[in-house]
């Protein structure tokens, strides 16, 4: 089921975050720097600004940008400008380990780890039995 552009809207503007300098002015040839607080999100085919009181969806057109008044292009648009809730790190891609290494760390016996003395050298450290 749709929601309204006005409640998408509503949505967006706890998704957003400040951007410094967005909105500028240009007089002749100096450019002015306009002292609000505009908040945003783009993505690759909408943006969306909130600029106290007032709020919008846009759409990119080639090098034009379209105001959005339909309910259907105000969903896609809090699609595309959904950010994950997911925090913390990244998961990594698979390294690939060189042979020798490999057989290095393959000689360790079981119990052990590789640890580090206080001046750096390497040295074989037992490894903690955790109970439940």
């Amino acid at each position: 089921m749709p929601k309204g552009i006005e409640k998408t809207k509503a949505a967006l503007k706890l998704r957003t975050s400040p951007r410094e300098g967005a909105l500028t002015l240009r007089m002749g040839v100096k450019k002015h720097v306009l002292p609000f607080e505009v908040r945003m999100i783009e993505s690759d085919d909408f943006v969306f600004v909130h600029i106290p009181p007032a709020a919008e969806i846009f759409k990119k057109d080639g090098k034009e940008i379209v105001l959005v008044t339909s309910d259907k292009d105000a969903e896609a648009a809090a699609k595309t400008l959904r950010r994950s809730r997911r925090r913390g790190r990244k998961s990594s891609k698979a390294v690939e380990m060189p042979d020798d290494v490999a057989a290095a760390l393959a000689k360790i016996p079981a119990g052990f780890k590789l640890g580090y003395d206080a001046d750096g050298t390497p040295r074989l450290v037992k490894t903690r039995k955790r109970r439940k």
